[in-house]
């Protein structure tokens, strides 16, 4: 299998993501907030770019049904009904509902899946879930760190070379990794036992923490605490059908 690692969105061109299983990563926030929602009993998330766009979407799918959601600069969006913190996906609160969701980088990056075969949400508090999923498949990998401001951001790095480790040593994969996917690893395994540390030393993790969310920071920190599989399909983000509800 092979596997291509970007650590950054930037510079990918569609094509080269084209029939690739995809793995979308945004450890703080978005990808562990769409764990979150699913796992709460969410009926989808559906991912957008702008403020605008998810008010249009809201409307186009009606309001009774769905929530308004999303951030930028890490805080809720005036008028939204929530923001992007996991700790807001409660089972009360979004139940049943259609889950709009937008944020300052996690959700632009599925701009770039159009092509894509299978397309997951991967976190680390679903790792080992995605990990199982992508070698299921046994098709060439493509993981899209979503950054930070279009900028690398190590939780994301980390958690995909921790993705990359399972399908090593878990599935028992023979793997065929771009420099980035090499490198990747290489972070993963020389931090594995200080994850946590890490995650919450980086400058986003520290940004959330000046701003009120170092819980969050914790939370999306927490290997497999939230072992749902989300999978894109027809502009959706919802979990896959075998896996039961909560």
């Amino acid at each position: 299998m092979r596997v291509d690692l970007y650590m950054v969105p930037g510079p990918i061109k569609e094509k080269g993501l084209a029939g690739k299983t995809l793995v979308m990563i945004d450890v703080l926030r978005a990808s562990t907030t769409i764990c979150y929602a699913l796992n709460a009993g969410a009926k989808s998330v559906i991912p957008v770019s702008e403020p605008g766009e998810a008010t249009e979407m809201r409307a186009k799918i009606g309001i009774d049904n769905s929530l308004l959601c999303g951030e930028r600069d890490g805080i809720k969006i005036e008028n939204f009904d929530l923001g992007n913190s996991p700790l807001e996906y409660t089972e009360e609160t979004v139940s049943g509902k259609n889950i709009v969701l937008t944020t300052s980088n996690g959700t632009r990056t599925y701009g770039r899946s159009k092509n894509s075969g299978l397309i997951i949400t991967g976190a680390i508090v679903n790792i080992t879930t995605v990990a199982s999923r992508v070698a299921k498949e046994n098709n060439d990998l493509a993981i899209l760190c979503a950054g930070h401001m279009e900028h690398f951001s190590i939780e994301d790095t980390i958690c995909g070379g921790m993705l990359i480790h399972k399908l090593l040593t878990d599935e028992k994969l023979i793997l065929e990794l771009n420099d980035a996917a090499s490198l990747a690893l290489l972070l993963y395994r020389s931090n594995s036992r200080a994850l946590k540390e890490t995650v919450a030393q980086g400058e986003h993790g520290r940004f959330l923490e000046k701003i009120g969310f170092g819980e969050d920071v914790a939370l999306a920190a927490a290997a497999d605490s939230i072992p749902v599989l989300p999978i894109l399909k027809d502009g959706q983000i919802k979990r896959e059908e075998n896996q039961t509800e909560p």
